[in-house]
């Protein structure tokens, strides 16, 4: 199996990253189920040993619960979306409905400049609020690329009118963004993934 894996789970289609790492173990980004990730893990012979959210909307952490549960493995998050992770209206759970809202408390928080290492990846944290006050880029060298949630779409970019969204604050995120050199993948929270030189390019937010 290539290295990284895309999985759109749940009722929103919610894109989960599932990252083959060292001896046979897996990172989950954004685990929005945790029937099928498992699922998905057993098949292919890993052991999930990480376990990462983008921000704290429902829809991409609503399987994480289980799947600590499950594996035992480590959750980390963004220490400013951290009130959203325990609140199902600060987090749009009513999104999903017929999905059990169950809380998320992380065992493990990182902040805007952090690097952290999840089962022997590397990661480095840009904050980039404006869809939540956590949202953020978390940039993966070894995949050449980085983990956007809901900032940055295929063509677009998340909506700002949740709990902790801002318009000021996505459009300063969207001058940073623009602001990046370099080529890199763009693993997106919702639809295709992307590359940073075709958003510049194509993407009308970052074009004006």
């Amino acid at each position: 199996m290539e290295n990284i894996v895309r999985l759109p789970l749940g009722a929103l289609a919610a894109n989960c990253y599932i990252i083959a790492a060292e001896d046979n173990s897996a990172v989950v980004v954004d685990p929005a189920a945790s029937a099928e990730v498992e699922a998905f893990a057993d098949n292919a012979g890993l052991n999930i040993g990480g376990i990462i959210i983008t921000h704290g909307h429902f829809d991409h952490f609503a399987g994480a619960a289980a799947l600590k549960a499950h594996t035992n493995a480590p959750i980390y998050a963004h220490e400013l979306d951290l009130e959203m992770l325990g609140s199902d209206q600060k987090s749009w759970a009513w999104f999903m409905q017929g999905t059990e809202f169950v809380p998320v408390v992380p065992d493990k928080t990182f902040s805007d400049g952090d690097r952290f290492s999840v089962c022997g990846v590397e990661f480095r944290v840009m904050n980039a609020p404006g869809h939540t006050a956590g949202s953020c880029l978390l940039f993966c060298d070894s995949l050449e690329g980085f983990f956007a949630g809901d900032v940055l779409f295929k063509n677009g970019i998340g909506r700002t009118d949740g709990f902790s969204g801002s318009d000021r604050q996505m459009i300063e995120t969207l001058r940073r963004i623009s602001a990046i050199e370099g080529e890199y993948r763009v693993f997106t929270g919702h639809g295709e993934m992307t590359t940073l030189s075709r958003e510049k390019l194509h993407n009308p937010y970052l074009r004006n």
